[in-house]
């Protein structure tokens, strides 16, 4: 489930950089789900009056809440763990989905930069997206990942290596797991 980029390699090519996803991925799920619990049990604090039939309906939607949020993170859960990074010798690839596909790609050639967009938080606990920005309007978009200043770096040079026609590009993987 998780090979499309290997099993999608040009003759010649590499991944060099495989970014990982940051586990912040899920904190907006947390807490949106959370707002909505609590919202909840705020709104039906004053109907309870210990009444019997109101306490059954509290606790069966209290239920029907959990039902809901279990399958919410599921879903996240599932469409994160489809999502494949990467940085090979010769174009950024991005793919997400199990069932419907979805992938952009752009060639090295035709990236003209390279930038990172992180947020507060992102900067505290160190993720960030980066967009790669080709010729045209393209795009491709790595979002929330791990050290996304130190796989900018790393991929700025492989993208100006590439382009000198220099496909001898080497990954440290050690290096980039210190920036996790």
């Amino acid at each position: 489930m998780r090979d499309y980029i290997e099993n999608n390699l040009q003759l010649d090519e590499g991944v060099v950089i495989a970014p990982k996803l940051h586990w912040a991925i899920y904190l907006d799920t947390y807490l949106q789900l959370s707002v909505l619990y609590i919202a909840f049990c705020h709104f039906m604090a004053p109907f309870i009056n210990y009444d019997r039939d109101v306490m059954n309906f509290f606790e069966m939607s209290e239920r029907a809440i959990g039902f809901i949020i279990l399958l919410r993170l599921i879903f996240v859960f599932f469409r994160n763990y489809s999502v494949e990074m990467a940085v090979t010798n010769y174009r950024v690839v991005y793919k997400i989905g199990i069932l419907n596909i979805h992938t952009d790609e752009l060639v090295n050639s035709r990236i003209e930069a390279v930038s990172v967009r992180q947020s507060i938080m992102g900067k505290i606990l160190n993720y960030g997206n980066i967009i790669f920005s080709g010729t045209g309007t393209s795009k491709v978009v790595f979002k929330k990942i791990y050290a996304p200043w130190w796989i900018k770096t790393q991929a700025e040079e492989i993208i100006h290596q590439s382009i000198e026609n220099d496909n001898s590009v080497a990954y440290n993987r050690n290096s980039y797991d210190r920036h996790l």
